[in-house]
């Protein structure tokens, strides 16, 4: 998995109705924490778009890839 984009959350960037768009983190889902980032990353199957909170975005070596070991 590569990031693509990383972005302050925006509805604009998630499919209407999901979970996403609602401003709720699914990168770490279940996550009760707010989205602050709106993500798109690649991989095989094609690219998505994920919200994912402060914490979540932090944590992970795909959307704050200075954190890698």
């Amino acid at each position: 998995m590569e990031l693509r984009e990383k972005h302050p959350w925006a509805a604009a960037h998630h499919r209407v109705g999901t979970a996403s768009a609602r401003g709720e983190c699914t990168w770490g889902a279940p996550c009760s924490l707010p989205a602050a980032w709106s993500v798109r990353v690649g991989a095989a199957a094609g690219n998505s778009w994920w919200a994912a909170c402060r914490d979540h975005a932090a944590a992970s070596t795909v959307l704050s890839p200075d954190t890698a070991g």
